[in-house]
């Protein structure tokens, strides 16, 4: 498989599952989330505050994680067009003028 098919198998992926990967990722961190946050404010702190910093901290991740993922696949989508496109310079043409 030449690199051209397999960038562009990648950002055809990337562009279909970005969206499922970015929400499950930042569902994934939520619980996580909480429970360092109820270790690391104590358990003083309000259990609704720590839900509530935790799904900030989720919406965060999304964004996140969501921009990275669509950088990335303009990454690839840029060395893709390159590949494609790059035939070598045209031909030089010499013009006489009169």
């Amino acid at each position: 498989m030449s690199r051209e098919e397999l960038l562009g198998r990648r950002v055809r992926w990337l562009d279909r599952y970005r969206r499922t990967i970015a929400v499950t990722l930042a569902l994934a961190f939520g619980p996580v989330c909480f429970l360092q946050l109820g270790r690391w404010l104590g358990s003083q702190w309000p259990g609704a505050h720590s839900i509530l910093l935790s799904v900030c901290a989720s919406a965060l991740a999304w964004w996140v994680i969501e921009v990275a993922l669509a950088w990335q696949a303009a990454v690839w989508e840029t060395e893709h067009d390159r590949l494609l496109r790059d035939r070598g310079l045209p031909p030089a043409r010499l013009l006489i003028r009169k």
